[in-house]
């Protein structure tokens, strides 16, 4: 694939913040039609969420009441029905909006070459609270945010044609939550058919919430409001105290999530309980070869928890290694013996506790089970595609240095060298979503290959195989 492309100037139409489906608190959404007649100018409201969201560039503002798309097509389309990338945007299920630049797909449909479709879905207390356990006016609220997920692609089966797009060719995409929700859909029922390829970026076939765990996030926000006993008066609270409530009871150290329970907020395990969307753990899927007919490609970067290594520090570091392997090992359920041999593989050259930690859970985390799902895949008969982000002039390789890339669009400032890396993701993701796949590298067989892009400091397949016999035996739920 040529990585020498540079950014094409097409020019776009774009249908912004269109209704996909209305939805009352703690309820399931409902679709909506679309209604061809109105001007979709304009940008539509941003989920309701806590915390600083000067990023996200909500130019119509916050509310439950959140649930909308946006849609970009080339000015000039042929006869033929160009194929769809419809983009989940990522902020651990608690932050995040389809309007902001990251989230801005217009970058893709001005290759001409694609649909580009944005959509927004409920966030913390909102989309990922799960209370169906609770019964009554809160039976439908489990995996709220996957269901409006699912509501969204539903109105693409039924409208994108309009667009001049393929309902019978959508490639879902995403970064971090984004991702792993994507990943996470593989098990959901209720979407099978609703797309066709998946392209995650920096999310994995793993982090699933256990019932007992997400049902105990819900007991800190009953608690922290006082109304253990009635929960159902969660549905009179007023909206940004209940986001703010939530968000006081999530954990500040971003470490915390990278373990078997995923003590996190994320997509949860809810096979047995009321009226649950997913009925299997994604890498489960990916090994039943139930998919197979899924084309999958992950990407990672090389330093992903890097990022709060580099501006978390204080709250990532775990001061001395005896804490981190006591932590490793405790998290995840492990011998710490065999935790310290984990780590040892880790503490070289002279890196810093905090260091360690970063280099340890990006491979755990990201690594680890990135190339398991793609092996598993394509064990079951399955295609699949690995990528390896590396740092550039100017910017490292954490968590969300590829997300302009991925939306086709071009980070302020950017030097040469981000440029042909970002237009290296777009036209990967185009190649892969089109179907173009002699324009991409060799995909996973019984051996792992990892295309590198950037400036990676390893081999990424060598790396990748390393990472396997570093954790072998060790489980990655």
């Amino acid at each position: 694939m040529d990585n020498e492309k540079t950014t094409v100037t097409q020019t776009t139409r774009s249908w912004l913040g269109i209704p996909y489906a209305t939805a009352q608190r703690f309820r399931s959404p409902i679709l909506l039609p679309f209604n061809p007649n109105l001007p979709y100018d304009k940008k539509g409201v941003a989920p309701l969420q806590a915390g600083n969201t000067s990023w996200l560039e909500a130019d119509s503002g916050f509310s439950e009441d959140c649930l909308n798309l946006n849609v970009w097509a080339p000015e000039n389309i042929n006869e033929k029905p160009l194929p769809v990338v419809v983009y989940i945007y990522g902020g651990g299920w608690m932050s995040g909006a389809n309007s902001q630049t990251v989230s801005n797909a217009s970058g893709l449909a001005a290759t001409g070459r694609v649909i580009g479709v944005s959509i927004n879905y409920r966030l913390g207390a909102f989309g990922a609270l799960s209370l169906s356990q609770y019964g009554g006016a809160l039976a439908e609220a489990t995996n709220l945010c996957l269901q409006d997920m699912i509501t969204a692609l539903k109105w693409v089966q039924a409208n994108i044609a309009h667009f001049g797009g393929d309902p019978n060719n959508v490639t879902i995409t995403g970064h971090s939550a984004g991702a792993f929700s994507a990943l996470a859909l593989l098990a959901a029922p209720s979407a099978y058919g609703l797309f066709h390829r998946i392209a995650a970026f920096s999310g994995m076939p793993s982090r699933q919430v256990p019932a007992w765990s997400a049902e105990e996030c819900a007991i800190e926000v009953l608690t922290a409001l006082g109304i253990l006993d009635n929960p159902e008066e969660l549905l009179q609270i007023e909206a940004s105290l209940l986001a703010e409530t939530m968000n006081n009871t999530i954990y500040t150290d971003p470490g915390v999530g990278h373990g078997v329970d995923n003590n996190c907020v994320a997509t949860v395990d809810d096979k047995n309980q009321p009226n649950g969307v997913l009925i299997d753990h994604p890498m489960s899927v990916l090994q039943s070869g139930r998919h197979k007919d899924i084309d999958i490609m992950f990407s990672s970067t090389t330093y992903e928890t890097g990022y709060w290594v580099l501006y978390k520090t204080e709250d990532f570091d775990p001061k001395s290694i005896d804490n981190l392997v006591k932590e490793f090992a405790y998290r995840n359920r492990i011998p710490r013996s065999r935790a310290k041999k984990i780590i040892d593989a880790y503490n070289v050259d002279g890196r810093t506790p905090v260091e360690i930690r970063g280099l340890l859970l990006t491979d755990y985390s990201f690594t680890l089970p990135q190339a398991r799902g793609a092996l598993a895949h394509a064990a079951a008969g399955g295609k699949a595609y690995l990528l390896c982000i590396g740092p550039v002039e100017g910017v490292p390789a954490v968590h969300g240095t590829e997300m302009y890339g991925i939306v086709g669009q071009q980070a302020p400032d950017a030097s040469d060298e981000q440029i042909v890396r970002d237009n290296f993701v777009r036209d990967a993701l185009l190649d892969f979503a089109t179907g173009n796949h002699s324009q991409l590298w060799d995909p996973v067989s019984t051996e792992l290959i990892s295309q590198g892009i950037g400036n990676p400091p390893y081999d990424p397949t060598v790396h990748a195989q390393e990472v396997l016999q570093i954790f072998e035996g060790v489980e990655r739920p």
